[in-house]
C-alpha cells in the first residue's frame, strides 16, 4: 500500500494531498496500486458529512476519477483489501490504463 500523506500539510489542503498522491502514483511501477481512503479522501473529499468518522472526509469518487483518468489510472474502491475498521473506507485501487486503449474488466 502507498502512502500519499504530504508532510506538514494540514488536513484541509486538498492541493498539497493532491500532489502527494500524484507523486506516490508516479513513483509507483506497478500496473496497481492501493491507497488508504483517508489519505485519497482529504485529496477529493466530498461536501457531504462523513457520517463514520469526523477524522477524514467522504471521498467525492466522481472528482477521483475525472482526476485519475487524466492521468492515466482506473480507480475502484478495493473492499477486498479492507480491515474491518475500514468497513466503511475501503482502500483505493489504482490500474494503469493502456496507452490509447480501455482498461477491460471481467
Amino acid at each position: 500500500m502507498m502512502h500519499a500523506t504530504p508532510q506538514r500539510v494540514p488536513h484541509r489542503d486538498v492541493q498539497a494531498w493532491q500532489s502527494a498522491l500524484e507523486c506516490a502514483l508516479a513513483a509507483h511501477d506497478d500496473e496497481v496500486a492501493l491507497a488508504r481512503y483517508p489519505h485519497v479522501a482529504h485529496a477529493f473529499p466530498s461536501s457531504s458529512p462523513n457520517p463514520y468518522t469526523p477524522d477524514h472526509p467522504l471521498l467525492d469518487y466522481r472528482e477521483l476519477k475525472a482526476w485519475a483518468t487524466d492521468r492515466g489510472w482506473h480507480v475502484r474502491p478495493a473492499p477486498e483489501r479492507a480491515s474491518r475498521d475500514e468497513k466503511y473506507q475501503p482502500p483505493v485501487r489504482f490500474s494503469r490504463r493502456p496507452p490509447g486503449g480501455r482498461l477491460h474488466t471481467h
